[in-house]
Parts: C-alpha cells; structure tokens; sequence
C-alpha cells in the first residue's frame, strides 16, 4: 500500500469508517453518461470508497415500526439514515482535503443520501456501484453492496480524485447473494417495486453481475410513507402496479400525503425493508 493510500486508510478509521477500498476509474465503464467518474472531473484516475455499517438499534427501531409501534420510525431515520449520511460526508470531505492538501490533486466528493436528481431519483454517481467496484463486496438483487459480516446494511460514500491510487481486487468471496433460493427483498417490499424475475446485467472489468430491476415511482412511494404497509400516516391503497408508471404519478400521489407525516420531516425514510431484513449477515435482534 503506498503512503497517500495508507493516510487515506488512516483517516478513513478515524473518521470511524468501517470500510475502505480504491477503484481505477475504468471500472466505471457501464455507468450512464454524465455519471463517470470523469464526466464529474475530467483526469481522474481513482475513486476512493468508504463504508459505515448500521448499528442494531435503530434496526430495531424499524422493526417496531412495522410491527405496530409506527412512532419508532423516527428513531430509524434520524440515526440509520440521515446522521449516518452525515458522517460519511465529513469523511468523504476530510479525504478531499487531504489530497489537495498534499498531493495537489482536484477531489470530488459524491453525497451520500441527499442532495439527489428527485425527479430521476439519481446521485450524482452510485455509491453503491462505486462500492462494488471498489471490491468491498458483493452487488445483490435488491440492489445493494454485501459484506458476509454486515450484509446490505451498509452506507457509502466515495470520492472521485485525480490521484492515481493502487486500485483493490474485486470482491472474489463466497456467494452471498442466492435470489431464487430466498427471493426475500423481492417478497417483503410494500410497493411491489423490486422485481422478483427481471435483473439488470452489470459488467465490471471481467466480472459480471446483476441485481432486480426496481420500478423507481413504486419504491419511492414506500419511501416516503404514502402507501399501506409502511409505518407512514397516508397508508394509500392504490392498484400500484397500474397506477404508478413514471415520477410525475409519484408526485402527483405526493398531493395527498398527510400534513402532520410532511411536518415530521422532509428527508427520511419509512421504508428500506430490503436492506434491513436481509438474510445475509443478519444478526438476531
């Protein structure tokens, strides 16, 4: 490991990262346009990559969400998700400072969680995919990044860089990832969102993947609490899969929601079951 990497690696733990890992922008082949690492900034050459695993509590506090104590939710995105995406953010910004500091190196950070393209419901590039190519673990049907010990539930941040940084090996572990043995994600989404057949082919480098094609609008709803089966106040009951074709469905659905639910908070999360009650590495709670 080179000296700026192992600096990187440093301050990544400092900044109580879980995990760490550097990808060649050439792996970020298969992303659309306008979403490459060197669409963002022009001559770069690595993507730094950091991962924070979710700690139990706030899972438990979703788990009573959905069992009849819908008010716990609140617990689950404050501290699942947004205070996390926060912390992935001031690291991802002291690894950016650090390169420019010492190596004079433009730095990109890419935000975890929001700000995002609402409308596309897009970032500015996949943190997920950036993880993946980063070979820190295995791209899953619901269309996460698993470790054996975490499983999905894990958040990434990554920083695009000029620098050129040795690159990791991609994930060549054990299978996690057996969807038509478990099939769960698929099973348990409120929304009917994630595909339980179709998948999305994903080539990087020699190694081919996938993961289950998800009806953007349908999950979006379940995000945002507007439909039965999630902990949010509308609890809509609309035929779903006839209803909601594009994001201009969604936002018209999004008239309707309960003003008390907007006052609770406007960036939270009422939903995310297919990452948190995932099998893999799921730990008794």
């Amino acid at each position: 490991m080179s000296e700026m990497k192992k600096k990187l690696n440093d301050l990544a733990v400092k900044s109580e990262m879980d995990y760490f890992g550097v990808a060649g922008v050439e792996r970020f082949a298969a992303l659309p346009e306008g979403h490459r690492p060197c669409d963002l900034l022009p001559g770069a050459k690595s993507v730094i990559v950091m991962g924070k695993a979710i700690t139990q509590g706030p899972l438990t506090a979703q788990w009573n969400a959905f069992h009849d104590n819908r008010i716990s939710i609140l617990s689950f995105t404050m501290y699942c998700v947004n205070r996390y995406h926060n912390l992935l953010n001031i690291a991802a910004l002291r690894a950016a400072r650090l390169i420019e500091k010492e190596c004079d190196c433009l730095s990109m950070p890419i935000p975890s969680g929001e700000p995002h393209d609402e409308r596309e419901w897009t970032n500015v590039m996949s943190n997920r995919y950036a993880a993946a190519c980063a070979g820190l673990g295995e791209l899953v049907w619901n269309g996460f990044v698993a470790t054996e010990k975490d499983g999905p539930r894990i958040m990434w941040v990554s920083v695009v860089t000029e620098l050129e940084l040795e690159e990791d090996p991609l994930y060549n572990g054990p299978q996690l990832c057996d969807h038509d043995k478990c099939g769960l994600c698929s099973k348990i989404c409120p929304a009917h969102a994630l595909s339980a057949e179709k998948e999305q082919p994903v080539r990087i480098d020699d190694a081919e993947m996938s993961y289950g094609k998800r009806n953007k609008p349908l999950c979006r709803c379940a995000v945002k609490g507007l439909i039965k089966g999630t902990p949010g106040r509308l609890q809509m009951d609309v035929p779903m899969d006839k209803y909601m074709k594009s994001m201009d469905d969604w936002l018209a659905l999004t008239k309707k929601d309960d003003p008390w639910q907007r006052m609770e908070f406007n960036h939270g999360n009422y939903c995310l079951l297919c990452m948190t009650e995932c099998p893999i590495g799921k730990k008794e709670r």
